[in-house]
């Protein structure tokens, strides 16, 4: 199915989760990112049971620490 993924054009199995995006993106971060499906957050502990749906918009906002 295809979604949206910080305005690219990402081809994704069916009954993928964050979770699995996350994988196949090769994100590991789970603690130094924000996540939005369609402009939602999406809490890290929801990230196993979100499923994405075909034409959804997602949003990794990668945060940055320092001083």
């Amino acid at each position: 199915m295809k979604i949206i993924e910080s305005g690219s054009e990402l081809e994704v199995p069916s009954g993928c989760t964050v979770e699995k995006l996350l994988a196949i993106l090769g994100e590991d971060g789970r603690h130094d990112m924000i996540v939005e499906i369609n402009h939602v957050f999406v809490h890290a502990k929801d990230y196993s049971c979100a499923q994405i749906r075909e034409g959804d918009q997602i949003e990794l906002i990668h945060l940055a620490f320092g001083g």
